[in-house]
């Protein structure tokens, strides 16, 4: 598997691709690669270490079809506020990837939270960049092979909204170097090939 695949709205994946070398994290029940999954654990051992408490996966692998029903019910959910079915597909489309274009298929993304925000409705909020965690993360997250896939600064490269929840695993050397460089996936992509 190649971690620094690009997906997005041009490099999509099929409706069948399922990743290699699926687990199961044992606390979260969240499926991912097995490497992210050590990867992870191994950051949160860091994190701990450093006095906090551990990072709370919300997600991680995401079958097509999973993807499918989130993106639907995005899309109705701005249709019920009187968008019509393209615009609503425009806004749904900035907060949740189209079929076959979300990262989470391939298993190497995730989706974290503090340990005080995972029992809200919804866990996955701006909040979280202003937790201790999450600086954390920012700062250290590359000597865990992790990225902010989808930076505050990147959005019009990425055409996601800013997600400080959102990692992806792309190995410690190429993470260390994209942190150094400042780029995010799809300029790293152009940078290394």
């Amino acid at each position: 598997m190649c971690m620094l695949k690009l997906v997005n709205r041009q490099n999509y994946l099929s409706s069948t691709y399922i990743p290699m070398h699926l687990v199961q994290d044992p606390i979260s029940k969240i499926w991912l690669s097995e490497t992210v999954l050590n990867a992870f654990s191994n950051l949160n051992t860091a994190l701990i270490k450093d006095g906090m408490k551990p990072l709370v996966l919300v997600s991680g692998y995401r079958p097509y079809d999973y993807q499918k029903m989130l993106y639907d019910k995005k899309i109705d959910f701005f249709k019920q506020r009187g968008l019509c079915e393209d615009d609503a597909r425009e806004q749904a489309s900035k907060i949740i990837a189209t079929p076959g274009c979300s990262e989470h298929q391939l298993g190497l993304a995730i989706d974290v939270t503090s340990y005080d925000m995972k029992d809200l409705e919804d866990p996955l909020t701006r909040d979280f960049e202003e937790k201790a965690e999450a600086l954390w993360l920012s700062q250290n997250s590359s000597q865990y092979g992790f990225i902010l896939r989808y930076p505050k600064n990147k959005t019009e490269i990425t055409q996601i909204a800013y997600e400080p929840w959102h990692y992806r695993y792309v190995g410690r050397h190429d993470a260390i170097a994209m942190q150094e460089l400042g780029m995010c996936l799809e300029e790293y992509s152009h940078y290394t090939y």
